[in-house]
């Protein structure tokens, strides 16, 4: 870090493709104090979650519920540079966007703060946006989450940019994160960027308009809005039904168990990686309580009704709190409990504690 420091400082700001940047800037603030290009701001804060000591969110310390004012606006930049795998727009001072690597909070740890050298930039002509960012970069295949909640949101102000705007996306996407683009009818207008180096003719950087980490029911709102239309209606889910979680980290070591129990109950055991994107949208859309280990497939609270009865199980290895943050903007009866676990984040759930959990939420 000293030595990369040490670059930022002697690399000389005439040639962008030697050294990181030299500090960061901040658009929005820009924009608050003169508006010399195209743009607009949409909104200038979201608000907080009503939250107790008591709460996840509280307890985690990760401030989720804190990390406001949060403000969702959009700018026009010509010959845009945009660089690093998160493809963050650099300025011609050699300065980094706060914006493009979620504020101050994210800079450091963003690769385009931390990059020694870039190759020669590719050029693209005519009107562009993007969807890659630190959380969803241009190598490898994003997230879940990342993808629901980071990237798919920015497209919120796409209807504010000319009609042939066309969109920057990692280098590989899953099917399921295709099915979101073609649902939304963008599939066609859709780049893959590998590249690491992008100068483009009009770039229309669309801040990020919701965040994992952050509460965000500008996004949440904007999701249902847009994809609750084009749920599968053909698909009939089960209205209670347990998360699986297949060969991966962060499960349950006692899970036959666990899966037993909520079978005896009436509950059925969803594998939502079996599903399309849209028969997932309709099963969360119409549960009335689902339940398992907190995980990515929690994100899906996004499509639940007011009342939806939402139940994780905890490892005390990795506690995290965006799954209350999206219950409260939908108005979802939220409750957890943490387990103890393994070094993999296994953990093991007590059946006792699990029939609290169901009495207190009225499921049993």
């Amino acid at each position: 870090m000293l030595a990369l420091n040490l670059l930022r400082l002697l690399a000389p700001v005439r040639t962008p493709r030697f050294g990181p940047p030299k500090r960061s800037f901040s658009i929005y603030s820009s924009l608050l104090h003169e508006q010399r290009r195209p743009a607009r701001v949409v909104l200038t804060d979201q608000g907080a979650p009503k939250t107790t000591p008591a709460s996840l969110l509280a307890i985690t310390g990760l401030g989720q519920h804190t990390a406001q004012p949060w403000p969702v606006f959009w700018s026009h930049h010509h010959n845009a540079r945009l660089v690093s795998p998160s493809l963050a727009l650099l300025d011609e001072k050699k300065h980094i966007c706060r914006e493009a690597v979620y504020g101050d909070m994210c800079l450091e740890d963003d690769p385009a703060w931390r990059y020694w050298s870039l190759p020669k930039p590719i050029h693209l002509a005519g009107n562009w946006t993007s969807l890659v960012s630190r959380w969803t970069p241009n190598p490898g295949v994003p997230l879940f989450s990342h993808w629901v909640l980071d990237a798919l949101p920015r497209l919120a102000l796409l209807k504010e940019f000319p009609a042939d705007t066309q969109i920057l996306v990692p280098a590989a996407l899953a099917g399921y994160q295709k099915e979101t683009l073609k649902l939304l009818g963008l599939l066609e207008r859709i780049r893959y960027t590998p590249e690491p180096h992008v100068i483009v003719e009009n770039y229309y950087f669309s801040a990020p308009t919701a965040m994992i980490s952050c509460y965000s029911p500008y996004g949440v709102n904007w999701l249902r809005s847009a994809f609750l239309p084009v749920a599968d209606k053909s698909y009939q889910g089960p209205k209670r039904f347990i998360i699986q979680r297949k060969g991966k980290a962060r499960g349950i070591q006692n899970e036959a168990e666990v899966n037993a129990y909520f079978q005896k109950l009436g509950w059925a055991i969803i594998d939502t990686e079996t599903l399309t994107f849209a028969q997932e949208i309709e099963l969360f859309a119409n549960a009335e309580a689902f339940a398992g280990v907190l995980g990515s497939g929690f994100t899906n609270g996004i499509w639940s009704r007011p009342g939806c009865k939402v139940i994780t199980f905890v490892a005390d290895t990795w506690v995290d709190s965006w799954v209350e943050w999206i219950c409260d903007v939908n108005r979802l009866e939220y409750h957890w409990q943490i387990f103890p676990s393994d070094h993999a984040m296994m953990m093991m759930v007590d059946l006792g504690e699990v029939k609290k959990l169901l009495v207190k939420a009225g499921l049993l």
